[in-house]
């Protein structure tokens, strides 16, 4: 459609902002995608959708005033510009009965920036023809995706900021005659068959574990190793206001004892925003263009939280050009020395653990989380898995999995792209290495 393409929506921009008058400000933050989804039961297509879509986010200025209002696009050219002649009106009507916002963040013209990347990727038959294929037998279940997304802001005072990119990802689970599932991903730009040969492997190799007899582990504490995607779990919390200027000075963060320094977490931990991972843009809704690295916690202290331009100026301190969420948009924790094959030798006897779901904040004040074991999680003995286990429940500070309870850091870490897709595919991801970690308390 028209909407992925930058001179379209220039083009598109540009007619729109001659409608506004003297004094109105307007920002468009386009979200666009053309996507292949695929759902796939027993290792065959069950279902094919096509999406193609561009979302518009519209913040219109007045005055002191503002609003913020959605509509969807059809890519063409004149029904869309009625389309949003329409809404500034609207918004017009609105902003009269509206009081001045004295912490009001007016846009500005920062410029332009571009990237766009588009390697050769299958087409959507060879995708879906690749990922079957060398599933044979297997009872796979999952979704298939490719396509091209887009995120773009402009303004009418001059900034253009456009982001484009095309990938896939094959996120699946393999299932054994007892139902029991093992979960994985491959993802990423260039499909490559010995890799995704190698993460099927490494399922089929867990899910042979899974037929052995499930045991049931007491509650208590137990040393742990972590996979990456586990790890990511845990670390998405932090993006509930666990790293937000604005949440700490409103008396809502969930790390108070590290913002205000009576904490550390473990020297071993290092976490950095790097948009060197290409899997998001720079850009918040402003059109801001943060640093391409910063340092969030380096060695267990605590250096930057995100503070959007609203949070800098509500509470006079400088931003960090965060977007209005202010959390974690390109997180990487930086690896340590774990080798791969010493993770089990080294956890010794604990549980091993691959996935984690129903997580959230059991104690904000103190930084204590909890969640359930998911897919593929085994009890190991002087080194070697003896038998998967039955679903528990852990009740955790943030403070001992990164802080006092961390005993070693992979030397490998993992790209883990988001593969949401709640009205739009989502950007973005995180670099994640595996963790080995003491006495984790299970509750449940």
């Amino acid at each position: 459609m028209l909407f992925l393409d930058k001179e379209f929506f220039n083009k598109f921009a540009g007619i729109v902002y001659g409608q506004l008058l003297k004094g109105e400000i307007l920002t468009l933050s386009l979200s666009a995608e053309d996507t292949l989804f695929v759902r796939v039961n027993s290792n065959k297509v069950r279902q094919i959708s096509h999406v193609c879509q561009g979302l518009l986010n519209i913040c219109f200025y007045q005055n002191n005033k503002s609003m913020s209002s959605y509509v969807y696009l059809s890519g063409i050219l004149d029904n869309d510009v009625l389309l949003l002649k329409k809404e500034i009106e609207i918004s017009r009507e609105i902003l009269k009965g509206l009081p001045d916002d004295p912490f009001i963040v007016f846009p500005q013209n920062l410029g332009a920036s571009e990237y766009e990347s588009l390697p050769k990727i299958p087409s959507e038959a060879e995708i879906v023809e690749l990922a079957l294929s060398q599933s044979g037998q297997l009872d796979l279940a999952g979704l298939i995706t490719r396509g091209v997304i887009v995120r773009a802001n402009s303004n009418s005072l001059g900034q253009l900021h456009w982001f484009k990119t095309q990938n896939f990802y094959v996120d699946y689970s393999i299932y054994n005659h007892k139902q029991n599932a093992v979960k994985n991903l491959y993802a990423g730009q260039n499909w490559n068959a010995n890799s995704f040969k190698d993460n099927l492997n490494a399922s089929i190799k867990k899910l042979k574990i899974m037929d052995k007899e499930t045991k049931t582990v007491p509650r208590g504490q137990y040393k742990v190793y972590l996979e990456p995607a586990a790890v990511d779990d845990i670390l998405s919390i932090l993006n509930w206001e666990g790293l937000s200027m604005g949440a700490h000075k409103r008396g809502k963060g969930s790390l108070k004892d590290l913002w205000e320094g009576n904490k550390k977490l473990s020297p071993l931990f290092t976490l950095t925003e790097d948009f060197n991972l290409s899997l998001r843009h720079r850009f918040n809704e402003l059109g801001e263009l943060a640093d391409m690295k910063m340092p969030v916690i380096e060695r267990g202290e605590l250096k930057n939280l995100f503070t959007s331009n609203r949070t800098a100026k509500e509470f006079q301190i400088p931003s960090n050009k965060a977007s209005s969420f202010e959390g974690m948009r390109s997180p990487v924790i930086e690896t340590g020395t774990l080798k791969r094959e010493e993770i089990l030798s080294k956890l010794g006897t604990g549980l091993y653990i691959s996935n984690l779901h129903y997580l959230n904040w059991s104690d904000r004040q103190s930084a204590r989380i909890t969640g359930m074991t998911r897919y593929a999680c085994f009890w190991v003995e002087n080194g070697e898995i003896q038998a998967p286990i039955k679903d528990l429940r852990f009740d955790e500070s943030i403070y001992h999995v990164f802080g006092s309870g961390l005993l070693e850091i992979t030397e490998f870490s993992e790209i883990l792209p988001n593969t949401g897709s709640y009205e739009q595919r989502d950007v973005g991801g995180a670099k994640i290495p595996g963790m080995l970690i003491k006495d984790f308390t299970f509750t449940l």
